[in-house]
């Protein structure tokens, strides 16, 4: 199942059994869409009771090998070093792996975000992905509310030596709008986009007074661009760019005020064009919620909870390069739907390709009998069968 730079860091870390237990765990959360440990204790593959089994699980969740540090960034790491260099990959795979840098825009482009997880308050740090985002590192808060500049520095000290010598730019929303994050980020090298808010005080030149941005008169369908700005009246933060964008209303319906974006960008255009990157751990979240695992169902502990966000990372990059691989071979017809929206976007992502191409892979081979009984009533369908059979064989082979 495991790709080989998966099994060598896992085996380096974890015991057979342990390892096959990781294994098995991740098959049930692609194939049930579930991390809820009884749900898992329920399905999973060891002929003992129930509560022996949710025991088995309990005590695996507590591993101390369950480290981010210790089992995700070498992946991640990996990937970055692979992608960038392109070594030891053929074109197909430099294609699929270049969508985790958004060559686009040249950079590495970091979204950061919190959220609330049944109580849990969670600060994410994401790698965007096309239009989604991996989990680079999670950290459950002990406070309740926003983060303060305290922990946004802290908890990005850790990732950013993951893409040192590496361009890296650093996306957030309002809760993230303090510049004095923007010149720790300016300061250590890093482009950012970071979104204000509308009482943010900003200077445009030395001889003038500090302007309000809610009060500069902006209108649907304005934009501006501030260059060599000051911020933070007394403080004198900069200098740095604004990047002021209101979407146009249409039938009356659209964004109730504009975005403001703090950046050392230079000029309008990329500012928006990155910031608009930010959505992918939107979708992440999502993914990770309702559209995926539903992690929101789980009520385990803080170590265990991290430990599950840990198999839904794995698990999420395995379902999204079987997604990308299924896209290249052309038959993600298979999985899902291939439509694409008005404005041309797909449908459906890479993640929820590969999702849905494992749970019809588990399907197959779990009802294999049944399926074969029903294909034989349809001999003027045979073809088509045989088409089917073949894309689940290209399917089935190791990424």
């Amino acid at each position: 199942m495991f790709p080989a730079f998966y099994q060598t860091t896992l085996r380096a870390h974890l015991n057979e059994s342990q390892y096959l237990t990781l294994q098995l765990l991740l098959l049930l959360l692609q194939a049930h869409r579930q991390v809820k440990l009884s749900v898992l204790a329920s399905v999973f593959p060891q002929p003992i009771q129930y509560q022996s089994r949710k025991r088995n699980l309990q005590r695996f969740l507590v591993l101390p090998q369950l480290s981010v540090k210790l089992l995700w960034f070498p992946l991640i790491k990996y990937w970055i070093r692979q992608a960038q260099t392109g070594r030891n990959l053929n074109r197909d795979q430099r294609r699929r792996l270049s969508k985790l840098q958004h060559q686009r825009y040249g950079y590495w482009i970091i979204a950061i975000d919190r959220t609330q997880w049944k109580g849990r308050n969670v600060f994410m740090v994401s790698l965007v992905w096309g239009t989604h985002a991996l989990p680079v590192y999670w950290e459950v808060l002990e406070s309740v509310g926003n983060s303060d500049l305290t922990t946004q520095k802290r908890l990005l000290k850790v990732v950013l030596p993951l893409f040192q010598n590496y361009r890296v730019l650093v996306l957030g929303d309002r809760e993230f709008h303090s510049p004095k994050l923007a010149e720790w980020l300016d300061g250590r090298g890093v482009s950012f986009a970071l979104r204000q808010k509308k009482d943010c005080h900003f200077q445009q030149a030395e001889q003038e007074d500090y302007q309000v941005l809610k009060n500069l008169g902006f209108k649907p369908g304005m934009s501006k661009f501030y260059q060599g700005i000051l911020c933070n009246k007394g403080d004198g933060i900069g200098p740095f760019n604004l990047a002021v964008y209101w979407k146009r209303k249409y039938r009356n319906a659209g964004a109730k005020e504009p975005w403001y974006i703090l950046t050392n960008l230079p000029t309008l255009n990329q500012a928006l064009a990155v910031y608009r990157c930010r959505w992918g751990i939107e979708q992440l979240f999502k993914d990770c919620k309702t559209a995926g695992y539903h992690l929101e169902d789980t009520q385990v502990n803080d170590t265990r909870f991290l430990a599950l966000v840990l198999l839904i990372a794995m698990a999420y990059s395995l379902a999204t390069l079987h997604g990308q691989q299924m896209r290249k071979l052309g038959i993600d017809i298979y999985a899902g739907r291939i439509n694409e929206h008005k404005d041309k976007t797909p449908r459906q992502s890479d993640f929820s390709f590969g999702l849905y191409g494992q749970r019809w892979i588990y399907g197959m081979e779990l009802w294999h009998d049944w399926v074969l009984r029903l294909i034989a009533l349809k001999p003027h369908k045979w073809l088509y069968f045989q088409r089917g059979f073949y894309a689940l064989s290209l399917m089935q082979q190791p990424l």
